[in-house]
């Protein structure tokens, strides 16, 4: 309360000593509140309004925080000019402020004006005082109880938050198989959706490829490095499928290896199988132009070695279409 005294009285002496000259271009300067009374918590807008001619310049005062002890500031709202005939300004500026301790409080304001013509001798006036109450909620001593806080209560697991849980789970799990199941399609060049179309043995379709050479007749139109580029390559295509070798990836000399470590050599003549793989290679990366002879003899030497090597379960399956090509290619 002390403080708050001197403060008033401060304001009072520096309100008398003020010069003369500008209490007569101010024509006003009011605090008011728009509430007396409030409860604890509550805002209450404080507003500021003064008058002055309009060369002079008003400064309001940058509140902190607190305003006064025990009145918070919540926000300040910018400054509103009114200009009237050119001949008097008015100057609103409103603070939002609250109190959460209860009691009587005094609020008076201070504001400096300068003027233009001497700016290195700004004045202070000083404010009316304005007062408000804050009041606290009311409580009935005489029944009023105090209650501890309470733990925290468990409430038991009810059917419907299990039954999210196991819904969530399995989607989870159905969209995991999901998408490994496309995935493996998707890698072994199946369609996504729907049944895969069923594998055509890797025999037949070297069948099918012969015979489609042998009608294009390559080599008697001297395209003789493509005629064995195709044999060659419908050969490695059928040791890649029926014996699983990498054929498509290794050199002639590697696949006769290969053939060698899996005893293919005892079903079909290995020599034959070696001299079209060199043949081939002659014609291929050596220039090499092979006899009409030799030509046909490389034809035969792969169909034989497909025939041969076939699965022997597919034998009477596959019979009509070898006698088909045989027809065709006239082997």
């Amino acid at each position: 309360m002390t403080k708050l005294l001197k403060y008033i009285v401060l304001l009072l002496c520096m309100s008398v000593f003020a010069n003369k000259n500008l209490a007569q271009e101010v024509e006003g300067f009011e605090l008011s509140l728009n509430k007396d009374t409030i409860l604890i918590g509550d805002h209450i807008t404080l507003s500021v309004k003064c008058k002055f001619n309009p060369y002079l310049i008003p400064s309001f005062p940058q509140l902190k925080d607190t305003v006064v002890p025990g009145v918070e500031l919540v926000r300040e709202l910018p400054v509103d000019t009114i200009v009237n005939q050119n001949i008097i300004s008015e100057y609103v500026k409103k603070y939002v402020i609250t109190s959460f301790d209860s009691g009587h409080y005094f609020i008076m304001f201070p504001i400096i004006v300068e003027n233009p013509d001497n700016i290195d001798s700004p004045d202070t006036l000083a404010s009316n005082i304005v007062q408000f109450h804050v009041n606290t909620i009311p409580i009935d001593t005489l029944t009023y109880k105090m209650y501890d806080i309470k733990g925290q209560i468990r409430y038991p697991i009810t059917l419907r938050e299990i039954l999210f849980w196991v819904f969530i789970i399995l989607g989870a799990i159905i969209l995991i198989v999901a998408c490994i199941i496309l995935y493996r399609r998707w890698k072994n060049n199946q369609p996504l959706f729907g049944k895969p179309k069923p594998k055509v043995p890797p025999h037949i379709i070297a069948f099918k490829e012969l015979s489609l050479l042998k009608t294009e007749k390559l080599w008697q139109q001297g395209r003789v490095k493509l005629y064995y580029t195709r044999i060659t390559d419908i050969i490695r295509k059928y040791i890649e499928g029926r014996f699983s070798i990498l054929a498509m990836e290794k050199t002639s000399d590697e696949i006769l290896a290969d053939i060698k470590k899996n005893k293919v050599d005892e079903i079909y003549s290995f020599d034959k199988l070696r001299e079209m793989f060199y043949t081939s290679d002659l014609a291929k990366f050596a220039k090499y132009q092979p006899s009409p002879d030799e030509n046909e003899e490389s034809f035969k030497t792969a169909f034989e070695f497909v025939t041969s090597t076939q699965p022997k379960e597919t034998v009477d399956e596959t019979s009509i279409t070898e006698e088909k090509i045989k027809e065709e290619t006239n082997v």
